[in-house]
């Protein structure tokens, strides 16, 4: 009994002697991120034409914070300027629409906080998805959906896209990409595999034409954002996309700035 009393009181000693460490965090300064795209849909010969801009937040502050009050403008190699008005907060929108052109440079402008961030761009086309296969395998002891999204890559073009597939069925968008080392000519596909399907489900996929270098953006960003871990997994870092500060180098963007063909179709799992 003395023996439990004893250490019961040690215990209490001990807990009682501890104190609360405040341990400062520097936090990094506000990083300008661009999300611009000019999306062309085949299959509708619609457009989706936006820039989202947002400052970066400390790592333990999960906030969005929308960069407003900002010049958004994208310019052609003629000239022709397209100015972008703030439709709410952080998001830009064309006031004239920029039209479907394979063969001219655009570059995006964005003066903000009496800095100047600039990226250059030109449309991508990307090959029609003209038939899905679906089917029922079986994953980790359950019964999942894979569906492939099947298209034709063009002969003597190096090509490079990326798929996307969105449901409400889906806890998040999965994508993934493509490039035409070895297809040249032939058939290439986009899948998805997911075990929280079923049958009814609603799931449109998208297929994005890309540049070379977007590709190289693309892979690395889904790369660290679907990586599981592990003793030999590298770091995630920042990745810089094609925004560049043309004032100062040191105060860089992140972000991308982005145009492409996009080949659409909504499918409903049998």
């Amino acid at each position: 009994m003395k023996k439990l009393l004893l250490v019961f009181i040690a215990n209490l000693i001990f807990f009682s002697c501890e104190d609360v460490v405040e341990i400062p965090l520097n936090d990094s300064k506000e990083v300008l991120i661009v999300d611009a795209y000019i999306n062309w849909i085949k299959e509708s010969n619609k457009t989706e034409q936006k820039v989202n801009l947002s400052l970066s937040s400390p790592y333990f502050k999960k906030t969005y914070k929308p960069a407003t009050g900002a010049s958004v403008y994208i310019e052609d190699e003629n000239g022709k300027i397209y100015q972008f008005t703030e439709e709410n907060s952080g998001n830009y929108i064309p006031i004239d629409t920029i039209p479907y052109d394979t063969d001219n440079l655009y570059t995006i402008n964005i003066e903000y906080k009496n800095e100047t961030f600039k990226g250059e761009e030109s449309l991508r086309t990307v090959s029609s998805i003209n038939r899905i296969e679906q089917e029922y395998v079986e994953l980790f002891g359950n019964e999942a959906v894979q569906l492939e999204a099947y298209c034709l890559d063009p002969m003597e073009e190096n090509n490079f896209s990326y798929f996307e597939f969105t449901s409400a069925g889906l806890e998040f968008p999965e994508y993934n990409i493509f490039r035409d080392d070895f297809t040249s000519g032939g058939e290439y596909y986009g899948f998805l595999l997911d075990s929280k399907l079923k049958e009814g489900d609603q799931v449109k996929i998208r297929q994005f034409g890309l540049s070379n270098f977007g590709y190289n953006y693309w892979y690395l960003l889904i790369l660290q954002n679907t990586q599981q871990g592990g003793p030999f997994v590298g770091t995630p870092v920042n990745l810089k996309g094609n925004i560049y500060n043309i004032e100062n180098s040191n105060n860089y963007a992140f972000g991308y700035f982005r145009m492409s063909e996009v080949s659409e179709i909504e499918y409903v799992i049998k």
